[in-house]
């Protein structure tokens, strides 16, 4: 089953580097960086308002929990947002373009 992987991360550069190494360890085919998210939480209390980017990265159910662990020692966030969402359908042309880069 194909899989997406939501990361909000602190900037743009993050989102790139954390992506390039998930995309270099083929444990994704590709990583999708969207910039100058605008983010209002809780932390510690306080509400925060900051500018945030968006990575996602597309790959396939069997490496979810591999994601998971190496976004989360290179991420500078003590408590990362890390998603993983079942695609429904998707083409299957681009599906085995997928199972070819990261099996």
């Amino acid at each position: 089953m194909m899989v997406l992987i939501y990361v909000t991360t602190s900037n743009e550069e993050e989102a790139i580097k954390i992506g390039d190494l998930v995309v270099k360890e083929r444990l994704a085919a590709c990583s999708n960086v969207i910039s100058n998210m605008k983010s209002t939480y809780w932390w510690e209390g306080n509400l925060e308002n900051d500018n945030e980017a968006i990575l996602i990265l597309k790959t396939l159910e069997k490496n979810v929990e591999n994601i998971f662990d190496l976004v989360s020692s290179v991420h500078s966030y003590d408590n990362p947002c890390i998603l993983a969402l079942p695609v429904l359908n998707v083409a299957e042309k681009y599906l085995e373009w997928i199972k070819d880069e990261i099996d």
